[in-house]
């Protein structure tokens, strides 16, 4: 097998009280399993939307020389005038090395519905910025509603607690959107990610750890040993991340 670049999906840093790992070990971690890039959350997002946005920025600038890690911040919605409108979000987002978007609307006491947040969904899905769906734990018929209200995005599907077990679940919203993604980290279903490549193709399944809850190796040893060929394991391992954050028109 040849070289793979490994571009990390779904690590999180920091946190209120700064008793999380941050940037440092996560590049340490990185570096000790051979991972060469990583997506990257702010762990204080539900209980600080701009704030954690703020701090994921400095941290990137500050403690990330080598350019190694992309930033993923907060929206929420415009009326109440939090953040600004579509067009400056963006660019700031590009200033600060920010290439994907979240949300936590329970935490933030809103609905996501689109006479609420659909500006800045809307403006997401035409640039093709990806929207991280770790909000909807288990809440399968709130994720699947949401979905179908704003089935232009592109979603990555990175949340924790549902991905064991809830084949029913995921397999359809694969099927049915062709810019809905599945991060692989605690998928612990064996063969499952050479039957998901088989059945929906290796460019829609994303290698990630969950740092720092999950280990960087996992997800790297069950790809590896999946049964899949050379460019779908490449596919999975790093390229498909990558297109997907080239591709965003910031």
């Amino acid at each position: 097998m040849e070289d793979l670049m490994f571009f990390d999906a779904n690590c999180r840093v920091g946190d209120h009280i700064e008793t999380y790992p941050g940037i440092p070990e996560l590049l340490k971690d990185m570096d000790l399993y051979g991972v060469d890039k990583a997506l990257v959350r702010h762990n204080n997002i539900p209980k600080s939307p701009l704030g954690s946005n703020a701090q994921i920025a400095r941290m990137l600038r500050d403690e990330d020389p080598d350019q190694r890690l992309t930033g993923v911040w907060c929206i929420l919605p415009d009326s109440c005038g939090e953040i600004p409108a579509p067009d400056e979000f963006f660019r700031q987002m590009k200033a600060n090395r920010i290439g994907a978007i979240t949300l936590s609307p329970f935490e933030h006491r809103y609905q996501p519905r689109r006479i609420v947040i659909g500006r800045i969904m809307d403006a997401a899905a035409e640039r093709r910025v990806p929207v991280l769906l770790d909000a909807f734990a288990n809440q399968w018929s709130l994720l699947y509603d949401f979905i179908e209200r704003f089935p232009d995005n592109t979603f990555i599907y990175t949340e924790l607690a549902g991905k064991w077990g809830s084949d029913r679940n995921i397999r359809p919203l694969l099927e049915t959107y062709g810019n809905f993604y599945f991060e692989i980290a605690r998928y612990w279903v064996p063969e499952g990610i050479r039957d998901l490549v088989e059945k929906y193709g290796s460019e829609r399944i994303l290698y990630g750890s969950a740092f720092p809850s999950g280990n960087q190796g996992c997800g790297m040893l069950q790809l590896k040993h999946s049964g899949l060929d050379d460019d779908a394991i490449a596919n999975v391992a790093g390229k498909n991340l990558e297109r997907l954050l080239k591709g965003a028109q910031l």
